[in-house]
């Protein structure tokens, strides 16, 4: 404990044992201690470690301020945000951070931070007014800035905060329709590959200043899928930061999904936080406005859209951006809307594309008259249209400049990835790619996989997000020598049998889990080494057809759960056939990836496969459902509002089976996902395919089922034809890790 810490105790009650215990129980939160008895009293500290008899009252109130109060939290915290520490700065010119801990600690008032907008100058003119894009841009700082104190920003980039166009989904791209043929052709990625280059809209005609303000004090706005949390650091002596970027409602320019101008818009606030970019008090009168404020070290975070943004800026190297924290974030967007040559929609959102997502974000009011920004508007999508190509299916190079992965080697900046298991929005292929990538270059990073699907988890109860949080950006925006790197561990996965349970290692999966290989016979899934070894030249042939409207979906009712019920429960099922292992006879977990390969032949030319992991059993599970289980537990910091902590709860009825993955492939692409072969009809080819990583264990009681079937009603494209599938049995190989 530093000395200034330790002076802004009442010493005139340190001077009797007895003095100490009635000052330390008032510390704690227990001021009406005078109802207690001695030996409660004496209790209250013992539990917490307490010793009155400590060699040092530095060394005593050490113990005291790291232990928990009568109101469930940190001790030291609660003094904080009610100004116990206000003496600290009160003669100090120049504010500071108070650090405890290896902590940040929340001193500074929420409500009197200064609201400011500015609107940073981009080196891009994507609407074509021959002046370059100004983005607007929102910040809440500290006011102790005003007297020359520098801080660190949170920067969120938001294409979604100034509103956005619901009607935009209300008409999707259709997804009942036939696969097309294509003729094979040979491609190279050399030949869809994407050259870093400057982009077509770079402008050089920079604004010329016609003066200078110091600061450009603004309203309080709402701003849509903008979290509390950042509060939380607000009152800790960090400024948060959040723009909409361009085409959203107050910024110039228009915008494009994933394209190279997106990572260029979002790079410009941080070069303006760092002193090497301008920025304006408004659209029109050149008043230059400098982040003099800001110390140049910026963090990024969010969750979607916003973390997919934080990943984008860091693989290009930027100056000053010394942590991501991605939250379900997209690291290759080919994978969010693609995979193997299929248009393969996130879970839900059937239809959905890039272009879609674009025209969502454009809240940017113009003027009917502007029909040269309209023309730019319909441009933007009738090339995003071509490029996306969905009746294609192939990465090409639309989608390799939207491919964060291929850049991860130039990313400066550390990275904590968090990502729910759940999350079939974004799928966890997206956090292990991006995981993989940033151990092969040696990126300082860590990885937190909740239960959770597409949520945040600053609130989860038996997992102190917001502790492991502070820690690690007290580290990298203001250099707190805390251990961070060492005591929180590189990756921390929740169970699917009990939330509070975490399992905690140093890779995903840990070097606990090996490899295994699973064939299939007589439709059994057994290790393959028990697969009994047929006569040469002899099969085993399982056949299924992809018949949509043979196998019980019903197109205008999207009846899914009744699709599903059937894929995995029916009873002589023609449309996938289905191998079920024995019945386990103790709790075995898979963890990473999920591969799966074998030879089919089929009667047409075109087609997907498709394929299912299961826990197939009856017993309640952990569902994504959360509820609340301490209102107002957590706080936000000093004059903020505070957030219940919540918890996943159990399903209210037991279920009879649980995907745990799924995987696809469109049968021209078994080559590679920008590769189209020639499928021989009658003839068995060779596929090979991941599914979505996992974590999850399958419980004493229950069998594994492997579920190879065609299209997937959820997630691929429902085609009309008929597709015949014969599938030889032998050639299947399910790999896993396990434990």
């Amino acid at each position: 404990m530093n000395s200034e810490i330790f002076k802004c105790l009442d010493g005139n009650r340190l001077k009797t044992l007895e003095d100490k215990k009635k000052y330390i129980l008032e510390l704690l939160g227990y001021e009406d201690e005078e109802v207690l008895s001695f030996d409660e009293k004496d209790n209250i500290l013992k539990v917490r470690g307490i010793d009155l008899n400590e060699v040092s009252d530095e060394k005593l109130f050490t113990t005291v301020f790291k232990s928990v109060g009568k109101n469930g939290r940190d001790v030291f915290e609660t003094l904080c945000e009610n100004g116990f520490f206000d003496k600290i700065n009160e003669n100090k010119k120049v504010p500071e951070v108070l650090v405890f801990d290896g902590k940040l600690q929340p001193i500074f008032s929420y409500k009197e931070c200064l609201l400011e907008k500015v609107y940073v100058e981009t080196s891009l003119d994507t609407d074509g007014d021959g002046k370059r894009d100004l983005i607007e841009v929102f910040i809440r700082r500290p006011k102790e800035t005003l007297k020359g104190m520098k801080v660190p920003a949170i920067y969120v980039a938001n294409p979604y905060m100034m509103s956005c166009n619901e009607e935009v989904y209300n008409r999707m791209h259709s997804v009942d329709k036939n696969l097309k043929k294509f003729c094979e052709k040979k491609i190279r990625y050399e030949d869809i590959k994407v050259k870093d280059c400057k982009s077509k809209y770079y402008c050089e005609n920079e604004r010329v200043s016609l003066g200078e303000a110091s600061v450009s004090l603004a309203e309080e706005e709402v701003l849509d899928c903008i979290t509390e949390w950042y509060k939380y650091y607000n009152s800790r002596g960090v400024a948060s930061v959040f723009s909409g970027g361009l085409g959203t409602k107050g910024s110039e320019g228009v915008n494009c999904t994933g394209s190279k101008e997106e990572k260029e818009w979002t790079i410009a606030v941080i070069e303006w936080l760092s002193g090497k970019r301008k920025a304006y008090t408004n659209l029109t009168d050149n008043i230059e406005i400098k982040a003099e404020w800001c110390s140049g070290k910026v963090a990024m975070c969010g969750k979607s859209y916003l973390g997919t943004l934080s990943i984008a800026a860091a693989t290009t190297g930027v100056e000053g951006l010394k942590t991501i924290i991605p939250e379900a974030a997209i690291s290759n967007w080919y994978n969010y809307y693609r995979v193997n040559g299929v248009v393969g929609a996130p879970l839900e959102w059937q239809g959905d594309d890039a272009d879609l997502l674009t025209k969502y974000c454009r809240s940017r009011e113009c003027d009917d008259n502007n029909i040269k920004l309209k023309k730019r508007y319909e441009e933007t999508i009738s090339q995003m249209l071509r490029g996306e190509a969905r009746e294609n299916g192939n990465y090409n190079s639309f989608w390799d400049e939207r491919n964060y992965l291929k850049d991860v080697r130039k990313i400066k900046a550390s990275v904590f990835i968090v990502h729910g298991l759940n999350d079939w929005n974004v799928k966890t292929t997206h956090c292990k790619l991006l995981w993989d990538k940033l151990k092969k270059y040696n990126i300082p990073s860590k990885i937190i996989l909740h239960q959770g699907d597409h949520i945040y988890i600053q609130n989860l109860k038996g997992f102190d997000f917001n502790d492991i949080m502070n820690r690690w950006l007290s580290y990298w925006l203001y250099d707190i020598q805390n251990d961070v790197m060492k005591t929180v561990p590189d990756v921390m996965v929740q169970s699917n049998l009990d939330s509070l349970e975490w399992e905690k290692s140093q890779n995903w999966p840990s070097k606990d889990y090996e490899d295994r290989v699973f064939g299939v016979d007589a439709e059994r899934l057994v290790k393959y080494s028990e697969v009994k070894k047929l006569e040469k030249d002899m099969r085993r042939i399982g056949k299924f057809i992809d018949d949509i409207d043979g196998s019980g979906f019903i197109r205008e009712v999207k009846n899914y759960e009744e699709w599903r019920d059937r894929l995995v429960l029916g009873e002589g099922e023609k449309h996938r056939v289905i191998y079920k292992s024995e019945v386990l006879e103790e709790d075995v977990t898979i963890s990473g990836c999920v591969k799966i390969e074998f030879s089919a032949s089929s009667n047409g030319d075109r087609g997907i496969l498709s394929a299912m992991l299961v826990e197939i059993g009856e017993r309640r599970r952990l569902s994504v459902k959360q509820v609340v289980t301490g209102e107002g537990k957590i706080s936000l910091g000093r004059d903020a509002e505070t957030m219940d902590e919540v918890d996943f709860i159990l399903e209210e009825s037991p279920s009879k089976y649980r995907v745990i993955t799924r995987g696809h492939i469109n049968i021209q692409n078994r080559r590679s996902n920008y590769y189209k072969s020639r499928v021989i009809p009658k003839s068995f080819h060779r596929y090979s395919f991941g599914m979505v990583p996992t974590q999850y264990t399958v419980k004493k009681g229950s069998r594994l089922g492997l579920v190879i079937y065609g299209s997937d009603v959820e997630i691929t494209q429902r085609p009309f034809h008929k597709t015949v599938y014969f599938l030889d049995e032998d050639s299947v190989r399910l790999h896993l890790k396990m434990k």
